[in-house]
């Protein structure tokens, strides 16, 4: 072979190796995880995709998403007022933006009554706002299968789709008008403030460290994604139930239901909505007189059964929507049990009650 002819081969193989290694995948830089690291942060990094970012050709803003959740109105990018999302709720009616719990995948309705109680912050029938934008599916289990309602279409097209889930929680359940893009996107803007970090799962050191070795070197990456799953809902589940039976609301005492957790849910819970009206029609207050009046009403079908109330039974005068206001996972059965032995005591003794069971 030519000398000439060799060295062009030889030439051709530098430039193909060349390419060869310069087109491998360069190591994926190190993340050092902290307490602040944002959780999308570290699942990116494992090639996890993030299916609610923002859309970067949205026109948004944190501040109007803000005014939004909180006021039900903002201004628009002229400055001109917005009407209203809803006629009487908004977001944080239903949902808290803090943390329910300290650990975020508690899921159990009396460990998150008893933090509620504990912290002030209500106990209330939306999962939080609080790491929502963690989340991968929204309408589960039964909003998929019995829901029964004229807007079902509009939960089973948001189940996977965080801005079509907004759009669809202030019509069905805020009663509300059709929002803007740019609403939705502000929403979700200011969504993003409340992303869960790593600090708020309190994983052990020893799971971080080897979260931090998969994305350094590239391995194990899903079976660090579903570790770190393990810390948070990324899903809550959603069992549609009825009121109880007739038969078994009668059954309470101080044996089988507790007056300290029956107030806890009235506090947390009931006047969250019915204090002064604040976001439903019916006032409720401590008062004697207004136990009186809700133990009245327990075993009937009127919009002021607190069975209806809370789970919003098929065919009642409360039930105008087909919608309960809390699942089986937001408010268990014997949660409404104590809340009604903690209201019937409330009624028979006046403020007594409160040192007659400060021990139950």
């Amino acid at each position: 072979m030519p000398r000439t002819t060799k060295l062009f081969s030889l030439l051709v193989l530098f430039v193909f190796a060349a390419t060869n290694i310069a087109l491998q995948k360069a190591p994926p830089p190190p993340l050092d995880i902290t307490d602040q690291t944002k959780l999308w942060k570290v699942m990116t990094s494992l090639g996890k995709v993030n299916t609610n970012a923002l859309y970067e050709d949205q026109r948004s803003d944190v501040i109007k998403g803000q005014q939004l959740i909180m006021s039900g109105y903002t201004t628009n990018f002229k400055g001109k007022k917005t009407p209203p999302t809803s006629p009487k709720l908004t977001c944080i009616a239903c949902h808290t933006l803090e943390l329910e719990h300290p650990q975020p995948s508690t899921i159990n309705p009396q460990s998150r009554l008893e933090h509620a109680d504990s912290s002030g912050i209500p106990f209330l029938p939306g999962a939080p706002l609080y790491g929502i934008v963690n989340r991968v599916a929204f309408f589960t289990d039964d909003y998929q299968s019995i829901f029964a309602h004229k807007d079902r279409l509009s939960l089973q097209v948001g189940h996977r789709d965080i801005r079509k889930a907004i759009q669809a929680c202030n019509i069905v359940y805020g009663k509300g008008r059709v929002l803007d893009n740019w609403e939705i996107e502000s929403i979700l803007a200011f969504l993003w403030t409340m992303e869960l970090k790593v600090g708020d799962l309190n994983m052990p050191d020893s799971i971080i460290a080897s979260i931090e070795e998969s994305i350094q070197t590239n391995t194990n990456n899903a079976r660090s994604v579903n570790i770190m799953r393990r810390y948070y809902p990324e899903v809550y589940p959603a069992t549609l139930a009825g009121p109880i039976a007739l038969g078994e609301r009668k059954k309470i005492s101080p044996v089988l239901n507790s007056f300290t957790n029956g107030k806890r849910v009235y506090r947390q819970s009931c006047l969250h909505c019915h204090s002064n009206k604040k976001y439903a029609h019916l006032k409720l207050d401590s008062k004697q007189k207004t136990f009186q009046f809700l133990k009245k009403h327990f075993d009937d079908t009127s919009r002021y059964s607190i069975y209806d109330a809370i789970r919003y039974s098929p065919g009642s005068k409360a039930n105008r929507t087909g919608l309960p206001h809390y699942t089986s996972q937001r408010m268990s059965d014997q949660q409404i049990q104590d809340l009604r032995f903690f209201i019937t005591q409330m009624a028979r003794l006046g403020d007594e009650a409160y040192e007659y069971y400060k021990n139950f």
